[in-house]
Protein backbone atom coordinates (compact mmCIF):
# COMPACT_ATOMS: atom_id res chain seq x y z
CA UNK A 1 0.00 0.00 0.00
CA UNK A 2 1.44 3.36 -1.06
CA UNK A 3 0.70 7.05 -0.71
CA UNK A 4 1.45 9.84 -3.17
CA UNK A 5 3.75 12.55 -1.86
CA UNK A 6 3.41 16.20 -2.87
CA UNK A 7 6.14 15.79 -5.49
CA UNK A 8 4.32 12.83 -7.07
CA UNK A 9 6.52 10.08 -5.66
CA UNK A 10 4.81 6.96 -4.34
CA UNK A 11 6.07 5.78 -0.98
CA UNK A 12 4.91 3.04 1.38
CA UNK A 13 2.05 3.91 3.73
CA UNK A 14 3.27 4.16 7.33
CA UNK A 15 0.59 4.67 9.92
CA UNK A 16 3.32 5.45 12.47
CA UNK A 17 3.88 8.77 10.68
CA UNK A 18 0.22 9.63 11.20
CA UNK A 19 0.44 8.69 14.87
CA UNK A 20 3.60 10.80 15.28
CA UNK A 21 1.97 13.85 13.70
CA UNK A 22 -1.07 13.50 15.95
CA UNK A 23 1.11 13.12 19.04
CA UNK A 24 3.01 16.27 18.06
CA UNK A 25 -0.32 18.12 17.95
CA UNK A 26 -1.24 16.80 21.41
CA UNK A 27 2.17 17.75 22.77
CA UNK A 28 1.89 21.22 21.27
CA UNK A 29 -1.08 22.00 23.52
CA UNK A 30 0.87 21.07 26.63
CA UNK A 31 -0.69 19.27 29.58
CA UNK A 32 -2.17 16.10 28.07
CA UNK A 33 -3.12 12.63 29.19
CA UNK A 34 -0.48 10.57 27.39
CA UNK A 35 -2.60 7.39 27.43
CA UNK A 36 -5.60 9.22 25.97
CA UNK A 37 -3.46 10.91 23.30
CA UNK A 38 -1.81 7.65 22.22
CA UNK A 39 -5.16 5.86 22.05
CA UNK A 40 -6.71 8.60 19.92
CA UNK A 41 -3.65 8.79 17.64
CA UNK A 42 -3.77 5.04 17.15
CA UNK A 43 -7.54 5.04 16.50
CA UNK A 44 -7.30 7.76 13.86
CA UNK A 45 -4.28 6.13 12.19
CA UNK A 46 -6.01 2.72 12.14
CA UNK A 47 -9.12 4.26 10.60
CA UNK A 48 -7.07 5.93 7.86
CA UNK A 49 -5.12 2.73 7.24
CA UNK A 50 -8.38 0.81 6.82
CA UNK A 51 -9.70 3.41 4.37
CA UNK A 52 -6.42 3.33 2.43
CA UNK A 53 -6.57 -0.44 2.10
CA UNK A 54 -10.02 -0.22 0.55
CA UNK A 55 -9.13 2.48 -1.99
CA UNK A 56 -8.66 1.80 -5.69
CA UNK A 57 -5.88 4.39 -5.88
CA UNK A 58 -3.33 5.53 -3.30
CA UNK A 59 -4.21 8.41 -0.98
CA UNK A 60 -2.29 11.64 -1.37
CA UNK A 61 -0.58 13.28 1.59
CA UNK A 62 -3.22 16.02 1.46
CA UNK A 63 -6.06 13.49 1.63
CA UNK A 64 -4.47 11.83 4.65
CA UNK A 65 -4.00 15.19 6.36
CA UNK A 66 -7.65 16.03 5.68
CA UNK A 67 -8.67 12.77 7.36
CA UNK A 68 -6.42 13.45 10.35
CA UNK A 69 -7.91 16.92 10.68
CA UNK A 70 -11.42 15.50 10.52
CA UNK A 71 -10.56 12.90 13.16
CA UNK A 72 -9.05 15.47 15.49
CA UNK A 73 -11.98 17.86 15.17
CA UNK A 74 -14.29 15.05 16.29
CA UNK A 75 -12.45 14.84 19.63
CA UNK A 76 -13.34 16.83 22.73
CA UNK A 77 -9.93 18.55 22.59
CA UNK A 78 -10.48 21.15 19.86
CA UNK A 79 -7.16 22.78 20.79
CA UNK A 80 -5.35 19.70 19.48
CA UNK A 81 -7.15 20.00 16.14
CA UNK A 82 -6.16 23.66 16.01
CA UNK A 83 -2.51 22.79 16.76
CA UNK A 84 -2.54 20.22 13.96
CA UNK A 85 -4.11 22.67 11.50
CA UNK A 86 -1.46 25.28 12.35
CA UNK A 87 1.32 22.67 12.00
CA UNK A 88 -0.10 21.56 8.65
CA UNK A 89 -0.36 25.14 7.43
CA UNK A 90 3.24 25.84 8.46
CA UNK A 91 4.44 22.70 6.59
CA UNK A 92 2.61 23.78 3.44
CA UNK A 93 4.42 27.12 3.44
Amino acid sequence: MNIVKRDGRKVPFKKEKIEDAIMKAFNAVGDIDETYAKAKAENIANYIEELAQNQDKPFTVEEIQDLVEKGLTSLKHKDVAKAYILYRNKRNI
